[in-house]
């Protein structure tokens, strides 16, 4: 039987599902591999923009496109943009674990660790009340903000959305989720760059010497790669401080995963039927395993050689920022241009005021703390 033309695009979507998702496989493909070379550009490199922003701004770009649109709508297609979202974004962060250890943590001293402490305790409570009681954004877009500034920037976004998808009952769908992601990303990389025209001047003004620096740094910045482009005009030791301070709040974040659970538990926002028993939260095994790699890492100087090890660890960071660029790419795909304009001003407000109390309330803090010789 011969399909007329709306019969045939309504048949499209289930049509050879294979080719779909080979389709779409390489399309993500492309916009990180594209991502990744743009982020290589010297005056991108200079403003702190990594190649994960870039992946889901380009694949927001291209989800605008009429042709993607079809595409996304194929089963297969479907089924391989999700795995990417989900599943390598997960296994991502896993890897990130190697670019971590403990003995580095330790070096940094006690100061760092409290600093650390200090921002996720005030920017995370202070920005889910302020998204949620004060401008009234959706619960998970309040959160994915808070996570984002308090933690380390896409990253943490990233990793927080499955935790809310989970346990999060807020009258959202799915695809509300999915712009709540990209919104979150977009304005973090936003505030991200100005951080890094901006920290440095904040530094010089308020006087902070270059221990001082390292810790204000890495403490309130949004992303690893903006801590290095912040300090790139300032001294390597600085530099080296700041990067290892944000490296430790990145692994703050696995305990900040597992308390978000218990919260939104133990608040009354767990989804009807997937509540656990009181205190029973199930940690997302992914949070579980990227510990798991830093503490195997922390190791791994005793049981293999010097150079073995660096490549091993350089081999396991590409393979982490590919992972991730992926899942970036395929989040991209799923943002629709007309639900980000729906939200309007208040994410942006929400993002500005928690930068401004980073960049700003901790820079008079450091700067008190080193009045007071305390740090």
């Amino acid at each position: 039987m011969k399909l007329t033309p709306g019969q045939a695009a309504t048949a499209l979507p289930v049509q050879n599902p294979r080719s779909a998702a080979v389709m779409m496989a390489l399309l993500i493909a492309l916009i990180a591999l594209a991502a990744s070379e743009m982020a290589g550009i010297r005056a991108i490199h200079g403003l702190g923009i990594g190649a994960l922003p870039l992946s889901i701004l380009l694949g927001m770009v291209l989800a605008a496109l009429p042709l993607t649109e079809r595409l996304r709508a194929r089963e297969g297609a479907a089924r391989v943009q999700q795995t990417a979202q989900k599943t390598l974004l997960q296994a991502g962060i896993v890897l990130f674990g190697f670019q971590l250890s403990l003995t580095d943590l330790a070096a940094v001293g006690w100061q760092a660790l409290v600093a650390d402490v200090l921002t996720i305790a005030v920017i995370l409570p202070l920005g889910i009340w302020l998204g949620r009681k004060v401008l009234k954004l959706p619960l998970s877009l309040a959160v994915l903000l808070a996570t984002g500034s308090a933690v380390c920037g896409a990253a943490a976004i990233l990793a927080t959305a499955p935790v809310l998808g989970r346990y999060l009952r807020d009258g959202e769908s799915a695809e509300q989720q999915n712009q709540s992601v990209g919104l979150a990303v977009a304005a973090v990389a936003l505030f991200g760059t100005l951080s890094v025209l901006l920290y440095p001047q904040v530094q010089s003004w308020l006087g902070l010497n270059a221990g001082v620096t390292g810790i204000y740094i890495g403490s309130t910045i949004h992303e690893v790669a903006q801590a290095v482009a912040a300090t790139d005009a300032l001294s390597t030791a600085t530099q080296h401080n700041a990067v290892i301070v944000k490296l430790m709040r990145v692994v703050m974040l696995a305990p900040v995963l597992i308390l978000l659970a218990l919260w939104l538990q133990e608040s009354g926002q767990a989804q009807a039927g997937r509540a656990t028993a009181r205190h029973k939260v199930s940690v997302p095994g992914f949070v579980l395993l990227f510990l798991a790699v830093v503490v195997i890492n922390t190791l791994l100087p005793q049981l293999l050689s010097a150079e073995w090890l660096q490549t091993l660890r350089h081999l396991a960071t590409l393979a982490s920022a590919l992972l991730l660029a992926l899942a970036m790419a395929a989040l991209g795909l799923n943002i629709r241009w007309a639900h980000l304009s729906d939200a309007g001003w208040k994410p942006v407000l929400l993002g500005a005021v928690l930068w401004l109390v980073l960049l700003l309330g901790g820079g008079l803090f450091f700067s008190l703390m080193q009045t007071l010789t305390l740090i």
